[in-house]
C-alpha cells in the first residue's frame, strides 16, 4: 500500500513544510513578506507537479494527476486571498 504513494509523499512533505518554517521562524531571518508567502503556498505543489512528471505507470498516476491539479488551484487561490490581508 505504502510503496510508490505518491500521496503519502505529498502528506509527509506538508508535515516537512511545516517544521521548515517553524525553524524559519525560530532562526528570525528576515526575509521579504511577498517571498515567505509564496514559498508557503507554492512549495507543496510545485514539488507535487514535479512528482506528477516522474511518477510512471502506477496505479495512482490519474487520482495523483487530479489531486495535484487541485492542490495547485487551492494555492493559488490561498496566495491572493493572503496576499490581500
Amino acid at each position: 500500500m505504502m510503496k510508490n504513494n505518491p500521496f503519502l509523499t505529498v502528506f509527509l512533505l506538508f508535515g516537512i513544510q511545516v517544521l521548515l518554517i517553524k525553524y524559519l521562524d525560530y532562526l528570525d531571518l528576515e526575509m521579504g513578506q511577498g517571498l515567505y508567502l509564496a514559498f508557503v503556498c507554492f512549495c507543496i505543489p510545485t514539488i507535487s507537479i514535479i512528482l506528477n512528471w516522474f511518477t510512471g505507470e502506477s496505479r495512482y498516476k490519474k487520482s495523483f494527476r487530479y489531486f495535484t491539479f487541485f492542490m495547485v488551484i487551492a494555492s493559488l487561490l490561498a496566495f491572493v486571498a493572503l496576499s490581500y490581508l
